[in-house]
């Protein structure tokens, strides 16, 4: 997806291509598919930065009410950097639970204490 129809979405499309692509990555990763996971990972990071360029991050925390554990994750790793209070506990909870989800957690939240982690 290129950066111009990023630029020219709706925030509401954004949100909505973020999800998606959030879903599309998780399911990806559980079926060993890299070249998917990779462009779904794309889109996720393309939406994300476009909203944080609007100012519109917040925007995505509704998303951590999903039934999507990979919604979840990816939206509370992203809102670590505006909304620490919100990403934090869900992480916290999804550190805790086997699988991918449970490691990108853990991981996220070592590097987010240290001072490491990058946002896109």
């Amino acid at each position: 997806m290129s950066t111009r129809r990023f630029q020219k979405a709706s925030i509401e499309e954004l949100v909505q291509w973020y999800e998606e692509s959030a879903i599309a990555h998780g399911q990806a990763l559980d079926a060993a598919d890299s070249r998917s996971a990779n462009r779904a990972a794309d889109k996720i990071i393309g939406a994300y930065r476009e909203l944080r360029s609007r100012g519109a991050t917040s925007q995505l925390l509704p998303l951590l009410q999903s039934k999507n554990e990979s919604v979840r994750s990816h939206v509370a790793a992203h809102a670590l950097e505006f909304a620490p209070e919100f990403g934090e506990p869900v992480l916290l909870w999804i550190a805790k639970r086997p699988g991918f989800n449970g490691i990108a957690a853990f991981y996220a939240l070592k590097a987010w204490r240290e001072g490491t982690l990058k946002f896109p």
